[in-house]
């Protein structure tokens, strides 16, 4: 049996389609994120790299959260294990990274310059291979990648809590067309932003829309990965065994929530002590996102190979109905509508263990080749 056959995590697979891609032609793209220092551990890295490099990418993207919080970017041996896993994996095809949230937990003045310097020098393990991108961007392999670090101030404290509610996106926007690097848009070459929040991206209270975003093809993002379901079910649990009833409303449909959370009461009111988190109108990752230059929500691509269309007008609302696939990757393509992708990440709740890896495969056909083969 071959050592990857065992494989304990997810590995999930879709095929989206691109007039921009010449007939016959396709990008394997395989996506990890928030793997929050499972590199730490070498055995596992190491499995996790003979998985991810079994599935014969034509890119690898790591979308932020390289660590549980920021401190190994300013050098030591976790730092050193993490260049041993992408020094492996570029072994299989370029390798595109970015900083989320929790890489730049505790920045300041003092070490600011450090650890973006140790980011760069990831390039150095595989000249040509590696590219770690902060505000930067590479032409590699039929694709323009830009990867994009907001201010620290939108990424951490008070910004991270707004994110979940969608409210930061303006900002963001403003942020991005005053710092971003913008995507020349050369003929024949997909554009793709590599970033780590999906709300930043994703929702605009005030319709502002993708702004200068809206030359992008293809988003790629981590932060929320599945980690939200593991953590509201123990919340769910210790609820039950204190009050005898469950999270009040909670729902999972679709990879979508919107709920309080915190243990309380039978009549809701929060227990001492139990912190309440609001989590928005949330997507759990579990499928490609097709949105317009408004930033709105229009299709759901499942892995399962199901298609939902937005069926509300709402801003930042979703009413999810089952369409055709034929009909659906019709639309996208006539709509030149943008696909995201949401990774559902390596180490959700921060839990180093294989049975919650997830990894994303996309593989980008021409629009003629909505049913290529992905084994």
């Amino acid at each position: 049996m071959n050592k990857v056959d065992n494989f304990n995590g997810t590995i999930t697979k879709q095929v989206v389609n691109s007039r921009k891609l010449n007939f016959g032609k396709k990008i394997r793209t395989l996506t990890i994120s928030d793997l929050h220092s499972y590199t730490t551990d070498v055995k596992k890295a190491t499995r996790l790299a003979e998985v991810i490099k079994a599935q014969e990418p034509d890119i690898i993207f790591i979308a932020g959260d390289l660590y549980s919080g920021g401190t190994p970017w300013e050098g030591g041996e976790k730092l050193n294990r993490f260049q041993a896993f992408i020094q492996n994996i570029s072994e299989a095809c370029p390798v595109c990274i970015t900083w989320g949230n929790h890489d730049i937990r505790d920045i300041n003045d003092t070490n600011k310059e450090e650890r973006i310097s140790n980011l760069r020098h990831l390039e150095d393990v595989r000249p040509g291979s590696i590219y770690p991108l902060y505000n930067d961007k590479v032409f590699v392999n039929g694709m323009e990648v830009v990867g994009f670090v907001p201010r620290f101030e939108l990424m951490e404290d008070e910004g991270l809590k707004i994110q979940l509610h969608g409210i930061a996106h303006d900002e963001f926007i403003k942020d991005y067309q005053r710092d971003g690097v913008k995507f020349e848009n050369k003929p024949g070459y997909l554009n793709v932003y590599l970033g780590h929040d999906p709300h930043l991206i994703a929702a605009s209270e005030n319709g502002i829309g993708l702004e200068d975003l809206s030359i992008c093809d293809f988003f790629i993002t981590g932060h929320l990965h599945d980690g939200y379901k593991p953590l509201f079910e123990p919340i769910d649990k210790m609820k039950k065994i204190f009050t005898g009833s469950g999270l009040k409303g909670f729902e999972l449909d679709m990879g979508y929530t919107e709920q309080q959370t915190g243990i309380v009461d039978k009549y809701n009111n929060l227990i001492p002590g139990s912190k309440k988190i609001w989590v928005g109108p949330t997507n759990l990752c579990r499928g490609i996102v097709y949105i317009d230059n408004d930033a709105q929500q229009k299709y759901l691509q499942m892995p399962d190979g199901k298609f939902y269309e937005n069926i509300t007008t709402e801003i930042n609302k979703q009413q999810w109905n089952n369409v055709m696939e034929e009909t659906a990757r019709k639309e996208i393509l006539d709509n030149n509508l943008h696909f995201m992708l949401i990774s559902e990440g390596v180490a959700p709740s921060f839990l180093p263990q294989e049975k919650m890896v997830t990894m994303n495969v996309v593989d980008i056909g021409s629009e003629e080749m909505s049913n290529i083969n992905i084994k």
